[in-house]
């Protein structure tokens, strides 16, 4: 089962729209549609946030339903091979280069989510 479609599922047990996650989330309905359809894959950042919101354990998003029984090994290498899919930069290192990737990780993702509310205004207009 996809990232997407697992968000979908626990998004609508708790009855909220894609619009009241996106709120939660301070990001867009579009960035919610995209993830939920597969269209955008979430990056570990928001991924987090995602699934802080929707009170679940990253790993729950993370792992593959159809590997019903993994060994921790296991389940690590496929849970850091899922982000790393996606973000082929963020590899394991020392702990500062990796918190100063997740800044910058997370100041781009705020820069973006800006840039998308300003075009959005200028559409409206």
């Amino acid at each position: 089962m996809s990232i997407g479609t697992k968000v979908r599922q626990y998004r609508e047990a708790k009855n909220w729209s894609q619009e009241d996650l996106a709120i939660r989330l301070d990001t867009t309905q579009t960035t919610i549609s995209n993830i939920e359809s597969d269209k955008n894959i979430p990056n570990s950042l928001l991924l987090s946030k995602i699934a802080k919101e929707l009170q679940v354990d990253i790993n729950d998003l993370l792992t593959d339903s159809s590997n019903n029984i993994m060994s921790n090994n296991e389940f690590s290498d496929h849970a850091v091979a899922a982000v790393n899919q996606y973000n082929p930069i963020f590899n394991i290192q020392s702990p500062e280069i990796t918190e100063s990737i997740l800044k910058n990780q997370e100041q781009i993702a705020k820069l973006i989510e800006l840039q998308s509310k300003l075009l959005e205004n200028l559409l409206k207009k």
